[in-house]
């Protein structure tokens, strides 16, 4: 029999050092896949995008992750201190501020995002959208709503939250005309069909209103917590049955409100 040969140490960690510049992505993956460890995952693969789908997992932006806005708002911020350009942490860090009430925080991350990627991410505008809302910069909401349905007119909540802006300022007919124009699109929606109702309601026809929200009752007992998580993906979503609960309730008020004042329903 002949000898063995006998490979020299230094070659060994050679072929580890070059098996792990080679494989680092998929050996990180494997790392994040099974043991969840940030900090060892972006050890052994500190890309940004990495750091972007781990904030992404504390974020619980597909449902399958853990929902943690600090975490998510650590690993989105690093995602930027690696690549500044990297695609959508600015989007990102944005709706997290917003969810927290911190609206000229959300509004000047949310005008980088828009100042470094444009139209290349238009969900963009629809997250600026909702930030002039709550600001009461309704103008310039509406811009960023229609901007938004330009690209994608079979969004519900975009033309619900259109509907919002315009309800806010009192512009009723407007409101319930955008609110029909998503119904087009998703016409057993308990959300559009509310909205429909108060803008009937304000427009002085109680007895089409409480048709209306008859309708948007009867679809919100039907909703289910994926469902609701769904419409309120940034979320907290363990809170999806109060969601659910507060949606229901707010319609059945819209309701008894709307049968002091008419014949509906006596």
């Amino acid at each position: 029999m002949g000898k063995e040969k006998i490979i020299p140490t230094f070659v060994i960690v050679i072929i580890i050092v070059v098996g792990g510049i080679l494989f680092r992505g998929q050996i990180a993956a494997a790392s994040w896949f099974v043991f969840k460890n940030p900090t060892l995952t972006l050890l052994l693969d500190p890309e940004a995008s990495r750091a972007l789908s781990i904030g992404n997992y504390y974020f619980n932006t597909n449902g399958q992750g853990a929902y943690d806005l600090e975490k998510a708002r650590f690993y989105f911020e690093k995602a930027l201190s690696i690549d500044a350009n990297v695609p959508d942490a600015w989007h990102q860090l944005a709706r997290i501020d917003f969810l927290e009430s911190h609206f000229d925080g959300a509004l000047s991350k949310i005008n980088k995002q828009i100042e470094l990627h444009g139209d290349n991410f238009m969900a963009s505008f629809y997250m600026r959208g909702l930030i002039h809302g709550y600001r009461k910069e309704y103008a310039e909401a509406e811009q960023d709503f229609l901007k938004f349905i330009s690209w994608d007119k079979k969004n519900w909540a975009a033309w619900n939250d259109l509907a919002w802006v315009y309800f806010e300022q009192g512009k009723f007919k407007e409101a319930k005309k955008a609110a029909h124009e998503g119904l087009l699109f998703d016409a057993n929606n308990p959300w559009l069909w509310n909205m429909v109702g108060v803008s009937l309601m304000n427009l002085g026809k109680p007895d089409a209103a409480g048709a209306a929200f008859l309708k948007a009752l009867e679809e919100a007992r039907t909703l289910t917590e994926d469902r609701w998580h769904m419409a309120y993906p940034g979320n907290n979503p363990m809170l999806a049955g109060q969601g659910l609960e507060k949606i229901k309730g707010s319609i059945q008020y819209n309701l008894a409100l709307v049968s002091k004042n008419s014949s509906f329903l006596r």
